[in-house]
C-alpha cells in the first residue's frame, strides 16, 4: 500500500489500542493540542517511545497546534438568535450583556472588518452580516435561527486577519514535543509565507530545526498565498472543516486540487483530513459519499488521508482503519502514476542530479515490472524526491538515522527500514538489504528489483542506479 494512514488519538491509548491501529496499517499518529496539553500527552507519548523502542510498534508522531483561532467566550447559558434578529458583538467583555449579546476574542475584528462583511459563528450555525462598526462592538443582522453555545469559532470567510502564526500555548506545547521527539508539527491556520518563516526561526532558535512543518491550508488567505506557503513548508494538510467554512463549499474539491497540484510541483507531501469516514464514528459502516470520497483522494494521488473523531472516540476505530485501507488497495488497483508532475528543474546541481535518479529509476521499475525500488538514504533527500515522483511500487528506504527513519512515514510509497550501519562499498549495503527482504518474505526468487545506491567520497555525494535480480 502506497498511500499513507493518519489517525488521531487521545491521552485515553493504552499499550494495546497503539498495537491494534498499527497491526490495521496506520504510520503516523497525531495528537490534536485543541483538546490536549503536555501534561495529558505526556503518558501517551512515553508509551509510543516504548513500543517503537520494542519494534513492536513503528509510528511517527504528529503534533497538531492550536493556532490562532477566533472564539465567543464563555456562557452559562445558550444565546437564542432569531432570523432578522440584531446582535452586538462586542471586544470588551465587561460591556456585554449575555441575554443578547456576544463576545469576541478577537480585537482586531473591529478593524479587520467592514459593513456588508459576512460573519460564520460555529460552523455555519448562524451566519450574521455586519451592519454598523462602533468603537467597540459590531452590529450583526442574524440569517438563521440559531442557539449559541460557549466558546464558539467565528470564522470571517476573506479577511485577512493580524493575528500570528504561533500563539503562547502553540510555543509551549511545541517546546514541550521538541524534548518528547516529535516528528512534525502540523501549523494550524497558515496564511502566508511568512507564518512559515515564524515558525521555522523559533524551530530554530530553540536547536530544533530538523522538525518538518506540515502547514495546514484552512482559509482564503491561505489560498491566495499558496505557493509561497508550499514552498517553505515541508508538507501540506488540506484542513477541509474550516476551509469548507471559508470558502463556498461547492468550491472545495477545485480548491483540493489546486492544493494538490501546487504540491506535486514542489514535491511536497500532502494531507488530506476532515470527514473522510465521519460516519464511522457511530456505525460500523462507512456511507457510499465517504466510500468515494476516501477513493478519489488516493486517486489524486495524496500522500496521506487522515482520519479524527473516527479513532478518537474508539466506537468503531479498528474497522474504520481497515475500511480505509480497503479504499485505498482499491484506488491503487487503477493508479498509473507518470512520474512527471514534480518540477525536476532546480538550480542546485546536487539536487538536480538527485531527482534525476531517482525519476529514472521509477521509469526504469515501471519498465522491467520490478518488485520494489530499494533506496539507501544518508539524508531524507533521496527517498523524499522518489516518493514526490509517486512511485508505482513499495520503495523500501533503508537508513541508520532515526529521525530520517521516522520522517519517512509520511511520505507516499515510501517503507522506512532502520539498519545499524551502512558500509562504504554499495555491495555490501545491497546484500544486506536483500536478506532483510527475503526474511520479511517482502521478495521472492526471480524478483527483479531497483537499487539506488549513494556513497560519500571525499565529499562528492555519488548515485547509481543498478538492477538485481533476486535469487
Amino acid at each position: 500500500m502506497l498511500t499513507k494512514i493518519i489517525a488521531t488519538i487521545t491521552e485515553s491509548y493504552d499499550e494495546q489500542k497503539l498495537i491494534d491501529i498499527y497491526q490495521a496499517w496506520v504510520n503516523v499518529v497525531r495528537i490534536n493540542f485543541t483538546h490536549s496539553s503536555p501534561v495529558l500527552a505526556k503518558p501517551i507519548i512515553e508509551k509510543i517511545h516504548k513500543l517503537n523502542a520494542t519494534q513492536e510498534i513503528n509510528l511517527s508522531v504528529l503534533l497538531d497546534t492550536k493556532g490562532p483561532e477566533i472564539r465567543t467566550w464563555v456562557r452559562d447559558e445558550k444565546l437564542i438568535v432569531k432570523k432578522n434578529q440584531k446582535i452586538k458583538i462586542f471586544v470588551d467583555e465587561s460591556k456585554v450583556d449575555l441575554s443578547c449579546d456576544l463576545f469576541c476574542d478577537y480585537a482586531h475584528i473591529l478593524s479587520d472588518v467592514k459593513v456588508g462583511q459576512e460573519i460564520v459563528i460555529d460552523s455555519w450555525l448562524l451566519i450574521a452580516v455586519v451592519q454598523e462598526i462602533s468603537d467597540d462592538y459590531l452590529l450583526v443582522i442574524a440569517w438563521s435561527d440559531a442557539e449559541i453555545g460557549s466558546k464558539r469559532h467565528i470564522n470571517l470567510p476573506g479577511v485577512i486577519l493580524s493575528l500570528p502564526a504561533l500563539i503562547d500555548k502553540d510555543k509551549e506545547d511545541i517546546l514541550f514535543w521538541i524534548h518528547a521527539g516529535i516528528s512534525f508539527v502540523a501549523a494550524s491556520f497558515v496564511r502566508t509565507a511568512e507564518n512559515v518563516t515564524e515558525i521555522r526561526k523559533f524551530l530554530d532558535d530553540n536547536w530544533w530545526s530538523h522538525i518538518k512543518i506540515v502547514s495546514k491550508i484552512e482559509s482564503q488567505e491561505a489560498i491566495a498565498n499558496l505557493e509561497g506557503i508550499v514552498k517553505l513548508s515541508d508538507g501540506v494538510m488540506v484542513a477541509r472543516w474550516d476551509l469548507g467554512i471559508e470558502l463556498p463549499i461547492h468550491q472545495l474539491p477545485t480548491y483540493q486540487k489546486e492544493i494538490l497540484d501546487m504540491c506535486f510541483t514542489y514535491g511536497k507531501p500532502v494531507i488530506i483530513a476532515t470527514e473522510l469516514l465521519k460516519s464511522m464514528v457511530n456505525n460500523p459502516f462507512p456511507t457510499r459519499a465517504e466510500v468515494s470520497d476516501v477513493y478519489n483522494s488516493v486517486i489524486q494521488r495524496a500522500d496521506a488521508v487522515m482520519l479524527s473523531d473516527e479513532t478518537t472516540i474508539w466506537k468503531y476505530p479498528i474497522k474504520t482503519i481497515e475500511y480505509m485501507k480497503k479504499v485505498i488497495q482499491e484506488a491503487e488497483k487503477v493508479t498509473n502514476n507518470k512520474h512527471k508532475d514534480f518540477q525536476i528543474l532546480q538550480t542546485d546541481e546536487a539536487s538536480f542530479l538527485k531527482k534525476a535518479i531517482a525519476r529514472h529509476a521509477l521509469m526504469l521499475a515501471d519498465d522491467i515490472g520490478a518488485k520494489m525500488v530499494v533506496v539507501f538514504s544518508y539524508s531524507w533527500n533521496l527517498a523524499k524526491y522518489i516518493s514526490a515522483f509517486k512511485p508505482n511500487q513499495p520503495v523500501i528506504s533503508f537508513t541508520t538515522d532515526d529521525k530520517v527513519y521516522r520522517f519517512l512515514e509520511l511520505n507516499y510509497g515510501i517503507l522506512s527500514e532502520k539498519i545499524d550501519h551502512l558500509w562504504k562499498h554499495s555491495t555490501d549495503n545491497q546484500e544486506i538489504a536483500i536478506n532483510i527482504l527475503k526474511a520479511k518474505g517482502m521478495v521472492n526468487v526471480w524478483d527483479f528489483i531497483v537499487v539506488i545506491g549513494e556513497r560519500v567520497h571525499h565529499n562528492i555525494h555519488q548515485q547509481q542506479i543498478r538492477v538485481v535480480p533476486i535469487d
